[in-house]
């Protein structure tokens, strides 16, 4: 055998070797996540809420360094495959956010500071709310779509909605139309993951509404692969475990109304063309449209109540695409079947359940929840809201956002449902 012969050997072999032992590391990590950390999935046992260091603790100090190890071993080995943290720029501070009479009149907004009135046991509060989850989750009888798959199985970009704060530990699952502007902005000042002149936001108010709905101000779940390749669930796993998980909830019904006034009584171009015109051509027969939300306006043209609740029945609709976040159900936007969360919260009890929160999260020296707006969208309104949709309607909507009623411990809305 040659020397050339020998030299084509000898390199064939080492990249064999090579591949080799890139595979051995492959599945040792595999293996390593499970049995090391100890992941778990859907309905694992409850855990107490952690303790938290104070706010001026380094961030290095709040959690073991089991983690960063294995943040930092996933970096090395993607090297140039890792998306880059996008650095914010600095933005000028702003004041609480203005807003024009009508949007005021059907947004509700109420800035005045009032105190939260204490609940005689918020802890037994909370203890119940997440009884009711994990006992309707666990319920073989009770069934809905996605109910029974694993957090495996949830695609990628449905893990849009678990906003994460590696500084304290934090996650959250924001649902639109549940105070979910206001608790983006606690997230960004506890996540410092944005700058008003030079600084990290201190005040929530002070961040700009147009940047707190901007996805690029987040840290969420779904941008995992992103930055961390096949290592990404794996990662979610770890902080499941680990951080506080929280949500805030509301009324279904009460929301769906709260989400039409917003997105369909008030001049909304990206609404108008994406949902309205769709709507108002194919259940009020219309067939020319105006090229504008302010033509349109200006018409007398606008989507009814009725029409809004014939899009979400559609089966068509969904066959196009998912529903739009802010009508979409909680329980498709946040997993509470397969993510056991440490606390849920709801609107109806917004000022309690807040104070509560940013108690156990001991970052209540640091921040107050912004003055909540007392939405003008009330349970009461209902009867009203559905007294021009027909039964058969009013019965198949409560269908489709049943789990909702159930796994968050609202009440069928009896009085909607019968003649």
């Amino acid at each position: 055998m040659d020397t050339m012969t020998k030299s084509r050997l000898f390199r064939l072999w080492l990249v064999l070797g090579s591949a080799f032992m890139i595979l051995l590391i492959i599945v040792y990590w595999d293996n390593m996540g499970t049995a090391h950390f100890s992941l778990h999935t859907a309905l694992s046992r409850p855990h107490a809420l952690k303790p938290f260091p104070s706010p001026d603790s380094a961030p290095g100090d709040v959690f073991t360094s089991s983690l960063e190890t294995w943040e930092s071993f996933v970096r090395e080995k993607q090297g140039p495959l890792l998306g880059k943290r996008v650095e914010q720029p600095s933005l000028p501070a702003s004041s609480k956010p203005v807003l024009g009479n009508l949007e005021e009149s059907v947004r509700g907004y109420d800035w005045s500071s009032h105190a939260a009135q204490q609940s005689p046991d918020p802890d037994g509060r909370q203890a119940e709310r997440r009884s009711v989850l994990r006992e309707f989750c666990a319920n073989t009888s009770f069934v809905f779509p996605t109910k029974e798959r694993s957090f495996d199985d949830i695609p990628n970009y449905e893990l849009n909605h678990l906003i994460v704060d590696d500084r304290h530990g934090v996650i959250y699952c924001y649902v639109p139309k549940v105070a979910c502007t206001n608790w983006k902005r606690v997230m960004i000042v506890l996540s410092q993951s944005l700058s008003g002149q030079g600084a990290p936001y201190r005040d929530p108010l002070d961040i700009p509404r147009e940047y707190v709905h901007n996805s690029s101000t987040h840290l969420t779940f779904n941008k995992f692969w992103r930055r961390y390749g096949k290592f990404s669930r794996h990662l979610m796993k770890i902080k499941l475990k680990k951080y506080t998980k929280f949500l805030f909830v509301r009324d279904p019904f009460v929301r769906l109304i709260s989400a039409f006034r917003s997105k369909f009584e008030l001049e909304n171009e990206e609404f108008y063309q994406k949902f309205a015109v769709p709507m108002l051509k194919r259940y009020s027969n219309h067939t020319s449209l105006p090229a504008s939300v302010s033509e349109a306006f200006s018409a007398g043209l606008k989507v009814s109540f009725a029409n809004f609740i014939q899009y979400l029945l559609d089966p068509h609709t969904e066959k196009l695409a998912p529903f739009n976040e802010h009508w979409r159900q909680a329980h498709r936007l946040c997993h509470p079947c397969q993510i056991d969360y440490d606390f849920v919260g709801k609107l109806e009890t917004l000022d309690q359940d807040a104070a509560q929160l940013l108690r156990l999260l001991k970052v209540d020296s640091l921040l107050r929840f912004p003055p909540s707006y007392r939405n003008r969208t009330a349970s009461s309104w209902e009867e009203g809201w559905f007294a021009k949709i027909p039964l058969a309607w009013r019965q198949q909507l409560y269908k489709l956002y049943e789990a909702d009623f159930v796994l968050f411990g609202y009440p069928k809305p009896e009085n909607l449902l019968r003649d």
